[in-house]
């Protein structure tokens, strides 16, 4: 028997074809599309309250990323950081979150609720000193 290391040769012999060769280029297609998702895809976290927001011409600017957002369902239900609020807990939490510093607060309320429910919450964050508010709409298609 020689040895296949003994001249240096070590792809000299026949190799015996295996039943996983086959497998080979499927696990690359399978990452190769794994890999193209990740980057592609975008990924937002999902909200507490089922909000759809009204519609805005496409004119306005972009949001910025960072900041509060208070949700106001078309229930009247808000909520802030994944936990229902009253309206006077989210004005106490807006206050004790941002504190004196003028941090775009965003409002995003469901297009059906109620202006009893959206202008309360506006005028308590105007008497708490938050000044910096943005109503979220989508834009108009």
């Amino acid at each position: 028997m020689s040895d296949p290391f003994a001249n240096g040769d070590f792809f000299a012999g026949e190799r015996q074809p295996d039943q996983n060769d086959r497998l080979i280029p499927m696990i690359n297609i399978v990452f190769l599309l794994l890999t193209f998702f990740m980057i592609a895809g975008t990924f937002h976290a999902a909200e507490l309250l089922d909000i759809e927001p009204p519609e805005a011409p496409a004119s306005g600017g972009d949001l910025p990323d960072e900041g509060p957002v208070v949700l106001v369902a078309r229930d009247g239900a808000m909520a802030m950081k994944d936990k229902r609020l009253s309206m006077d807990d989210v004005i106490a939490s807006l206050k004790k979150e941002i504190g004196g510093e003028p941090v775009e607060v965003r409002v995003k309320a469901d297009r059906a609720a109620r202006v009893k429910v959206v202008l309360p919450l506006l005028k308590k964050m105007a008497d708490a000193g938050i000044t910096h508010v943005q109503l979220v709409a989508v834009r108009r298609k």
